[in-house]
């Protein structure tokens, strides 16, 4: 009996005040992929709809990890 595997995909930006988008959610296709790392802390991913959004949450990145 063959085994049938479904894998449901749901995109969304991970800027906090994205304005939204017509991206699909269930097509990766558009979206940008970012792999990052802050020296001496684990890598981590995260994913945005459009540029903006990418440059609007590295630019409160700093604030957000207490620098001054």
């Amino acid at each position: 009996m063959p085994v049938t595997e479904e894998t449901t995909l749901h995109i969304s930006c991970d800027n906090p005040a994205c304005p939204g988008n017509t991206l699909p959610t269930d097509d990766r296709s558009g979206w940008l992929f970012v792999s990052h790392e802050v020296y001496g802390e684990p890598t981590a991913s995260s994913v945005f709809c459009c540029y903006d959004c990418l440059g609007a949450t590295a630019m409160d990145a700093p604030a957000a990890m207490g620098a001054v």
